[in-house]
């Protein structure tokens, strides 16, 4: 009797010994994988970051071209802008590359305005957007963004079919609600210049 007791007393030790060190092992692997998870995402997330960096800088580049250097300014968003930066060259500013969010027809669309120290929409940039394949998404080719070019004559409008007057922009065939959302985007970074850029050094 008292060796049934004694061998089963053993094999108790024996399993919460083991399920410890399972346990312990478990542990060990969890915080581990967790570790190495948590600078993966470390790592990942500041590599997006940076390439966002450098596909805004770009951007900077292509819509205010006389622009030698690119500065955070400290004007404050609104509906439409999310960011202002300032474009210098040896002489001064030359313009400002204002970042909008318009909501278009699949969700945010994000770009940049290139505005001039006159007013002018230099050029714009899209950035980002969710767009429909085929319709929407041919916000970023050419034969639409294109038009933005050196507009003066605000604020403009979306026609169907080709625009004749300088305040008016072609839609993109079905995709009315994009091209209303790019330009709506457009005016509302003039209209912010206009409010607190303008003159602005």
């Amino acid at each position: 009797m008292s060796e049934a007791v004694v061998n089963d007393s053993v094999s108790f030790k024996d399993v919460w010994r083991k399920a410890l060190h399972l346990g312990g092992t478990l542990f060990a692997v969890t915080a581990v994988t967790g570790i190495i998870l948590g600078l993966v995402e470390n790592v990942t997330s500041k590599a997006i970051l940076q390439a966002e960096i450098a596909a805004r800088n770009e951007a900077y580049k292509i819509i205010m071209p006389a622009g030698k250097t690119f500065e955070d300014s400290e004007a404050k968003p609104d509906d439409f802008v999310t960011g202002v930066v300032k474009a210098s060259d040896e002489s001064g500013v030359v313009g400002w590359c204002v970042s909008v969010s318009s909501k278009g027809y699949g969700g945010q669309i994000g770009f940049v305005v290139g505005i001039t120290k006159d007013g002018t929409v230099k050029a714009i940039n899209i950035l980002n957007h969710s767009e429909t394949p085929g319709l929407g998404a041919k916000s970023t080719e050419p034969e639409f963004y294109g038009q933005f070019a050196d507009k003066s004559s605000f604020p403009l409008k979306v026609v169907k079919g080709g625009a004749s007057n300088p305040d008016e922009i072609s839609a993109i065939s079905g995709a009315t609600i994009t091209s209303n959302a790019v330009i709506s985007g457009v005016n509302g970074a003039v209209d912010y210049w206009q409010k607190n850029l303008k003159g602005a050094e």
